[in-house]
């Protein structure tokens, strides 16, 4: 925008240069409208860009075309559009070659988040934060990144100190770069792709999933793959001289989804956890934390790995796999294709069976009108009718598919929790007693927050008392998805299943902007009734919500998720259902 407004400028100025005779010839107050023309388009270009101290001439510019306005000789208004041109010139020459110009002030970036957490992050106590240790480790790291100005460092810096805090709502996207140079650093920060994933079972060992070649695996011929990041628009550039005629390797050594892999590049696969420096997105559960680990360890290694695996006579053998590119899009397709839910519009119903329903809800969000309040009588009402007509019609199950709900409004889950909940009155959360002086949260002797004397409450209608309900999650149901599994996982007919268990974050967040992306963290607590921290994992890194069943990893699974393209999770969840029944 800042090259755009420079350009625009000089053109006018230019303009008025060759219509000054005109001008003089043809002489009109509307003439005067026009003069006014630079400044109240600059006013509007700048309305929608931040103040910078570099383009001070493109600010001054367009007042010196105005003064053209208070003479009559054809020379002077020459002049004064000449000079106009030189100024906004002069900036543009700036702005593309002084270096100073183009910094991001990455380090100031780190400066500006730790002070803020620092002062009003509200779970460091409970997640045994110690913010010396924390700035002595990150000060000199940021300052690299910052001289360097290497944003992918900076990235990959960010995501190692959100992981720090073990909190879901801590986190870092680098929405202010523009949208190659946000995959790019993604792409550059996940290591190698090798063609495959790698999951473990139930039973304990690691296999192949998501294997290059193999049903409907992610391929890095797909020009489609548009998932949570569309990085089919990067990722030709990361791809290897020979990755096409490479990629079949594994399948044509006898890897297939599902095949047990015994050693990468000659070591154990949990040999390599301990080396895996940040995560895709904040896992604060400790059991979760190693659900997902194997994934991140098919990225180790260099321009090729050597991978050991057990043939179908369950002989070992090694092949040597070359990179095919980079192995962000494969990592994402594989958590994608793993904990997405269905996809269907929010708070919709789908039929599963003859006695089984789903509720789909991704996102605590009904609509814009009650997003940011407390009123969603609406949404229960409606929400209401249709359970009603299921259980009229004979249906016995409710399957609420909360995987990957990203969160939104506690009131939300507050509406659909009070038709399910048993009769008569339920609480959900305490606030903390904040202190106007000093505009932070007060703890007691004890080291725990104050409570206010209310606490939010809600009234249960039992309207499902007779059918069974499951909460089906993984680990990226955060926040308000968290909040519902909290609110109904201790109700008498609800389960909760998954894969992994869900976020364990819940506590009310706040964003700040910095000069590559936004950064989030906990600001508002959230209470129990015995005065504690509700739902958030604490140092031992262990859930503190409800959770029931696993879903098991197995081969099965593998095969209808990644071969077939079929939503085993929930297939499992309705099978499971049948058999009560």
């Amino acid at each position: 925008m800042d090259y755009s407004l420079a350009i625009i400028e000089i053109v006018l100025a230019l303009g008025f240069i060759a219509i000054s005779g005109r001008i003089k010839k043809y002489p009109s107050n509307k003439w005067r409208l026009l003069y006014i023309v630079p400044v109240l388009l600059t006013v509007i270009i700048m309305s929608f860009i931040p103040w910078d101290i570099g383009m001070t001439g493109l600010y001054i510019a367009p007042f010196i075309m105005a003064l053209g306005l208070f003479s009559e000789k054809v020379k002077v208004k020459r002049c004064i559009a000449g000079g106009a041109v030189v100024v906004a010139l002069v900036t543009l020459v700036n702005i593309s070659v002084n270096p100073e110009y183009n910094r991001l002030n990455l380090y100031g970036d780190f400066e500006e988040v730790f002070a803020s957490m620092e002062k009003h992050y509200i779970l460091a106590d409970e997640k045994g934060i110690d913010w010396d240790e924390l700035y002595k480790e990150y000060k000199p790291k940021f300052d690299e990144a910052d001289k360097k100005q290497d944003l992918t460092q900076n990235y990959q810096l960010w995501q190692q100190y959100a992981q720090e805090f073990y909190d879901g709502h801590v986190g870092y996207v680098p929405n202010k770069l523009d949208e190659k140079q946000m995959l790019s650093v993604i792409c550059e920060s996940y290591g190698n792709d090798y063609g495959l994933s790698l999951i473990k079972l139930s039973t304990g060992e690691y296999v192949a999933v998501n294997v290059e070649g193999c049903g409907q695996s992610y391929s890095i011929n797909d020009k489609d793959d548009i998932g949570n990041i569309d990085y089919f628009k990067v990722k030709d550039e990361y791809k290897t001289a020979n990755a096409d005629t490479d990629r079949l390797t594994l399948v044509n050594a006898g890897i297939k989804n599902g095949t047990i892999i015994t050693k990468w590049d000659g070591k154990a696969i949990d040999d390599y956890f301990d080396d895996i420096p940040f995560y895709y997105f904040q896992v604060p559960v400790k059991e979760n934390e190693e659900f997902y680990q194997p994934v991140y360890v098919a990225g180790m290694g260099g321009e090729s790995v050597e991978i050991s695996f057990l043939d179908e006579s369950g002989e070992e053998k090694t092949v040597r796999a070359p990179k095919l590119g980079a192995y962000a899009p494969r990592l994402d397709n594989t958590i994608t294709s793993i904990d997405k839910g269905v996809k269907m519009t929010n708070l919709t119903c789908k039929s599963l069976s003859d006695d089984t329903v789903m509720i789909r809800i991704y996102s605590m969000a009904y609509d814009m009108n009650t997003y940011d309040g407390v009123d969603y009588s609406e949404m229960t009402d409606k929400l209401r009718k249709e359970v009603l007509a299921y259980k009229e019609a004979g249906i016995k199950n409710i399957v609420f598919d909360l995987r990957s709900n990203s969160g939104g409004s506690p009131f939300m889950v507050q509406g659909v929790a009070q038709l399910f909940a048993p009769e008569g009155e339920h609480t959900t959360y305490y606030a903390a007693k904040i202190n106007e002086n000093t505009a932070t949260f007060e703890r007691g002797a004890d080291g725990k927050y104050i409570k206010e004397d209310e606490m939010i409450t809600y009234q249960g209608e039992d309207i499902w008392h007779d059918g069974q309900i499951i909460l089906l999650v993984n680990a990226e149901t955060v926040s308000a998805g968290d909040d519902m599994v909290y609110m109904m996982g201790d109700y008498p007919n609800v389960k909760i299943m998954g894969t992994t268990r869900s976020n364990n974050s819940c506590q009310a967040v706040q964003g700040m902007g910095i000069s590559t992306g936004h950064f989030t963290f906990s600001v508002v607590p959230n209470l129990t009734e015995e005065g504690d921290i509700a739902i958030d994992t604490l140092t031992d890194h262990k859930a503190r919500v409800p959770f029931d069943e696993y879903i098991p990893m197995t081969k099965e699974l593998i095969t209808s998720v990644f071969d077939n393209g079929e939503d085993y999770i929930l297939e499992y969840v309705v099978a499971q259902l049948t058999e009560i029944h």
